[in-house]
């Protein structure tokens, strides 16, 4: 049991954020200032690679001649995978994933979050290893669905740790981050499968399963170094390796850094020492849960597995040739990679709930362009080289704001004694999503079936309404504000639309700004 003591000086209100104050500095003089608060964050965020590099492969691999050989049967002809193992497939990874989210929280803050990143490197190491050797169906998918638990807990880790290990200042950036490397992997995965996939042997496919041994090979080799987070630490009672973690983290005044985390560790304990996911729907908890889940809701219903996860094969249906399809796919996740980049310049700035609001009401533009432009495609094909565009421009809005703009705000909402739980509970939102729609979006798009092909834009710029309102009315603004200001902004009840300016009173003494 973590042991907390009260302080006769602390009252008891939480007290805020970590580091001091940074309210006059320039997002650029922080970056330098807590260089290694960025980069153990940006260490911990690479885990993300890998769920971007894992769902991106599961999908191109299907498209590799000598992979539907070996895993398929010969109909008419031509090597194809039967609809169950595909569906098998696609959905292996999420079902894994949706353990992985839940269980992850309880291992992140049993053990602790560097632990849990070490442990589940091994497990996806091992996964790895099955994939690489499968000759059979069932081999390969036992396989997807272990190594899709241990991305599911490394999502949840990185987002935890990195919203602990850092100033308010730099939190936006580094949480925002995780849906970065999430983007990056999905870039490498597409360039090694269009460099693997046209061999003649079983490399086409194997390569690429391979390569994924190189990242959770990195993670357990700079984990001895990396700096365990404080906030575990103190509810742990272990305060002396806590503010050797501050040092470590670049923080310059520890021991009030240490002081504000105790005091705010000790007030949500005072009642609960240890938690469950039953926290997470009682009080003002259930409200902070609600918008973590919902955030992650309305990223799946504005349509991002139809304009990503089937963009190469929509470029095809639109009467592109298999190779501009391919090649102008990589384009796209060069750029949306670019744009998320460039949330950081805005995320300070512009703010959150701006972001997210305006983010969803331009993939709604995008989504209704794409059903238009396919409700009377023209002989000559330009229709298709426009919605090509508009799903270039869809995937640069989604980077530039709702997609890093998602990891950001989950990552804020949570109350610190039950983020890793509310992290998780927000990414098996992700996961339910991701394998509906993975399953839905077959059956619409292809020529056998439903064949709506772009047609499905207006299905998901409907939703995109609905998902408008509701971040109108529920996401709150929690640019730079510190946990404190959060905790006590949600315990009086204030409305979503007045966050920004709602005046919060804070103690004096204690009481850390970023």
């Amino acid at each position: 049991m973590p042991v907390v003591e009260e302080s006769e000086t602390a009252p008891l209100i939480p007290s805020g954020d970590l580091g001091s104050n940074t309210s006059d500095r320039s997002l650029w003089q922080t970056v330098i200032e807590y260089r290694q608060s960025l980069l153990w964050s940006t260490f911990f965020a690479l885990s993300a690679l890998l769920w971007g590099y894992d769902n991106q492969v599961a999908g191109s691999l299907l498209g590799a001649p000598q992979f539907r050989k070996d895993f398929g049967y010969i109909f008419d002809g031509q090597a194809v995978i039967s609809a169950p193992w595909l569906a098998a497939f696609s959905a292996a990874s999420s079902i894994g994933g949706l353990f992985g989210c839940i269980l992850g929280g309880g291992v992140a803050d049993k053990s602790g979050r560097r632990w849990a990143l070490g442990f589940c490197s091994i497990i996806s190491i091992s996964a790895v290893f099955v994939e690489v050797i499968a000759t059979a169906k069932s081999t390969l998918l036992v396989g997807k669905l272990v190594n899709g638990f241990a991305l599911g807990v490394f999502l949840t880790v990185s987002s935890a740790y990195c919203a602990e290990s850092c100033p308010v200042t730099l939190r936006g950036v580094t949480t925002s981050g995780v849906h970065l490397f999430i983007g990056l992997g999905s870039l490498v995965a597409s360039t090694l499968v269009k460099i693997f996939g046209h061999l003649p042997d079983s490399r086409a496919y194997r390569g690429p399963f391979a390569l994924q041994w190189l990242f959770p090979t990195i993670l357990l080799l700079g984990l001895p170094f990396c700096p365990e987070s404080p906030w575990w630490l103190v509810r742990k009672g272990n305060t002396q390796a806590a503010a050797r973690s501050l040092r470590r983290l670049g923080f310059k005044d520890v021991d009030t850094s240490l002081e504000s985390i105790r005091r705010t560790v000790y007030v949500e304990l005072v009642d609960q020492m240890e938690t469950s996911y039953l926290d997470c729907f009682r009080g003002v908890d259930f409200r902070r849960t609600e918008i973590a889940m919902g955030v992650f809701t309305i990223s799946q219903l504005v349509g991002p597995v139809f304009i990503m996860g089937y963009s190469t094969y929509f470029f095809e249906l639109a009467g592109l040739s298999t190779s501009n399809a391919f090649s102008l796919g990589i384009g796209i996740a060069s750029a949306a990679v670019i744009s998320n980049m460039f949330s950081w310049l805005l995320v300070n700035s512009v703010g959150r709930r701006l972001m997210y609001l305006y983010g969803t009401l331009g993939l709604f533009g995008c989504l209704l362009t794409i059903g238009l432009l396919d409700v009377k495609p023209d002989a000559k094909g330009a229709s298709a080289w426009w919605q090509s565009a508009m799903c270039a421009l869809y995937q640069f809005i989604y980077y530039l704001a709702v997609g890093p703009i998602t990891y950001t705000l989950f990552s804020e909402i949570a109350s610190p004694r039950l983020r890793s739980r509310t992290i998780g509970l927000g990414l098996v939102v992700q996961n339910l999503f991701g394998l509906a729609l993975n399953l839905l979006i077959p059956y619409l798009i292809n020529p056998d079936e439903a064949n709506l092909r772009g047609k499905i834009g207006f299905i998901f710029a409907g939703t995109s309404i609905f998902g408008n309102l509701w971040v109108y009315y529920r996401v709150p603004e929690t640019k730079g504000k510190d946990f404190e200001e959060l905790t006590m902004l949600f315990e009086n009840h204030v409305p979503a639309r007045d966050f920004a300016t709602y005046s919060v009173k804070k103690p004096k003494t204690g009481s850390l700004r970023e």
